[in-house]
């Protein structure tokens, strides 16, 4: 089968597509032919090196997490779906395999693709929608009513998260550049910040839920905007965020205070199926910014690395 190959770490040059054995699904797995992928941040920092010491690879290796497909072949002991069925999934093995014509994900992380979209925009769902909301429902604790402030809401978790808080009943409001502050608002922001113009830790309001999903405000930063009992989250775990989680654990010993949590994406089928959902009533929709082929897999990184795409970038393998 074809697929992107990564022999080493460094730059896109290492992505290289090439013809490599397919793989055979073991038990309680599926295999699934991929008809679409998307670049998510974690794709290009395994690429890079960067989280060498949490995901040490051994090459080559294929990358990627997120697949929309059908289902090629069952495992000993799946049998929750059938050869032929639409589905999508987040990977849950250590380093993806997504970036391929066939990958394997155990059966308990697949769901039925959303009936209502393309394999791409059901390949753009699974990493990105699952962090949003796992991030606002189990870290945050989201409720109707909530005053929720999504810092990078234009970004591939953050337009996603702006929606889901939306649909949930949320106050919600969300952070982006210029030339993204009319798309916050199409997707439910009622009010939005230029971080070129005006700093949002210095507004007037207070919020229930920070959701930071760029990772680049911390909860010292937000503490002025946060209500007395908000919940600061974060995407990217660092040793200053580990020493707020420990700072906020303490206070909160003596009564109620802010609290600052990361928030680690679990594949689960369970919470696709509530993604399908939304995406199928119309209260989900992901941003697609752009598509690119296996074979331009490295421009695809590039996008991606940029820091600036609008929603998701996605591969169209098939």
């Amino acid at each position: 089968m074809k697929a992107a190959v990564i022999d080493g770490y460094g730059g896109v040059e290492r992505l290289e597509v090439r013809e490599v054995p397919r793989p055979r699904p073991g038990s309680g797995q599926l295999l699934v032919r991929v008809r679409a992928a998307s670049v998510n941040p974690i794709d290009w920092k395994i690429r890079s090196g960067r989280l060498r010491f949490l995901k040490r690879a051994s090459f080559p290796v294929v990358l990627g997490f997120d697949v929309a497909g059908e289902v090629a072949e069952l495992g000993p002991e799946a049998h929750r779906f059938a050869p032929g069925d639409a589905v999508f999934a987040f990977l849950d093995s250590r380093l993806g395999g997504a970036y391929a014509e066939y990958a394997v994900v155990g059966e308990q992380a697949v769901a039925a693709k959303p009936e209502s979209v393309s394999f791409e925009a059901a390949a753009a769902l699974p990493v990105a929608g699952l962090t949003a909301l796992q991030g606002l429902r189990d870290g945050g604790e989201l409720m109707a009513g909530d005053r929720v402030l999504v810092n990078g809401g234009a970004g591939g978790v953050g337009h996603l998260a702006v929606q889901l808080a939306a649909a949930q009943g949320a106050q919600v409001s969300a952070v982006a550049g210029p030339r993204n502050q009319q798309f916050l608002r199409q997707l439910g922001a009622a009010r939005t910040f230029d971080y070129e113009r005006e700093d949002f830790t210095r507004g007037d309001e207070t919020y229930d839920i920070v959701f930071d999903a760029i990772g680049n405000r911390s909860l010292r930063e937000c503490d002025p905007v946060m209500a007395d009992d908000g919940i600061y989250l974060t995407t990217l775990p660092g040793p200053g965020i580990l020493l707020e989680l420990l700072r906020s654990s303490l206070a909160g010993l003596f009564g109620p205070t802010r609290l600052a949590r990361i928030v680690v994406v679990k594949p689960r089928g369970e919470d696709l199926a509530t993604l399908a959902i939304l995406v199928d009533q119309g209260k989900l929709r992901p941003a697609i910014e752009h598509t690119f082929s296996l074979d331009e897999i490295r421009q695809a990184h590039q996008a991606s690395e940029s820091g600036h795409t609008r929603g998701k970038v996605v591969v169209r393998i098939a």
